[in-house]
């Protein structure tokens, strides 16, 4: 099966109420760049984010990684307001839902 994340998008309350816009537009677009990229995508994409200090700088470090292929990118970068979680953006054809993993 190809997934490719172009259904309809849905998020649940949690990811609406508790991740800023701008949170959820970077994991979009690295899910959109894996398909531009022509990249074959697990139906599963998970992020895992992390609050971490560079030289005393707080920042935001994503994980997104799959399973199958198995695939992981790491990047960080600098925010007021980094939170730890994890998240999942799961395809089912028709929609795209994007939630916490403790909301699964």
């Amino acid at each position: 099966m190809t997934y490719k994340f172009n259904g309809a998008r849905y998020m649940t309350n949690g990811i609406n109420s508790q991740l800023s816009l701008e949170l959820q537009l970077i994991l979009w677009g690295m899910i959109a760049e894996n398909i531009k990229k022509g990249l074959k995508m697990d139906y599963l994409q998970v992020f895992d984010l992390k609050l971490i200090h560079i030289d005393g700088v707080r920042m935001q470090e994503i994980t997104h990684r799959q399973e199958q292929p198995k695939r992981q990118n790491t990047f960080a970068f600098e925010s007021d307001k980094p939170i730890n979680a994890k998240i999942f953006v799961i395809d089912d054809i028709d929609h795209v839902t994007m939630l916490f993993n403790h909301e699964y």
